[in-house]
């Protein structure tokens, strides 16, 4: 299988990378050094450059995003608007035009697969994880990725999200380290009480480009230990 994973040097990405090449698939990894994708055209290069290095593409990984915090990402009455603009175009933007860059050269090869890596904040809410931009974009995806689903079956692509809840990441650091937030992991998620391994969301991904999955699509996968059944 010919894969294009875009964020491939982050912590999930990363682990994307490893799980793909690892079980045999050719992979291309882009990160914001050498190709970004969360800026206008980026993504077109990216998809010109796997094709052009692979000679085709079947998969395509979506594993970049960012937490707004830094930029004043909060709740709705004090988030800012850098805050708002920065994480709409670095976690949805650069998913709808990764989409629209790879649909088509998907469908032309007689399908494919698409995994977005979204987060449980789409969907659950919590004291401490109540940032308006970041929740906002994560469930947006979730929308956008349901239209390209329908679009793009009859054409034999698939498109789904892996929903991962708090993960061992930089990204995740302020988190992880906070006492009071790492006494509150069984509670938050109960199926193994502690934060999701990056390897853990690769897997999911690695499921949904892969055979087995053939028949889903439009999916939302929870990789958050329980977090959303809450």
């Amino acid at each position: 299988m010919r894969v294009l994973v875009c964020g491939a040097t982050g912590g999930i990405g990363s682990a994307c990378v490893d799980l793909l090449a690892g079980r045999g698939d050719q992979v291309v990894g882009v990160d914001r050094d050498s190709i970004d994708i969360t800026v206008p055209g980026g993504a077109e290069r990216a998809v010109a450059y796997a094709l052009e290095t692979l000679g085709g593409l079947d998969g395509v990984v979506h594993a970049i995003g960012m937490s707004g915090r830094r930029l004043g990402d909060g709740p709705v009455s004090v988030c800012t608007d850098d805050g708002w603009r920065e994480v709409s175009r670095v976690n949805l933007d650069s998913v709808f035009w990764l989409l629209r860059a790879c649909l088509p050269v998907l469908s032309a090869n007689g399908g494919g697969s698409v995994a977005v890596v979204g987060s449980a904040l789409a969907r659950a809410l919590d004291a401490d994880f109540l940032t308006a931009a970041y929740a906002a974009s994560k469930s947006a995806v979730e929308a956008l990725v349901r239209v390209a689903a329908f679009e793009g079956a009859s054409a034999g692509v698939r498109v789904n999200v892996v929903a991962p809840g708090l993960v061992d990441t930089p990204m995740a650091s302020r988190a992880v380290a906070d006492p009071r937030i790492s006494a509150r992991l069984g509670s938050l998620m109960p199926l193994g009480g502690t934060v999701v391994a990056p390897r853990d969301v690769a897997e999911a991904v690695g499921w949904l480009l892969a055979p087995e999955s053939a028949r889903v699509t439009g999916a939302v996968v929870p990789v958050d230990g329980g977090w959303t059944l809450r």
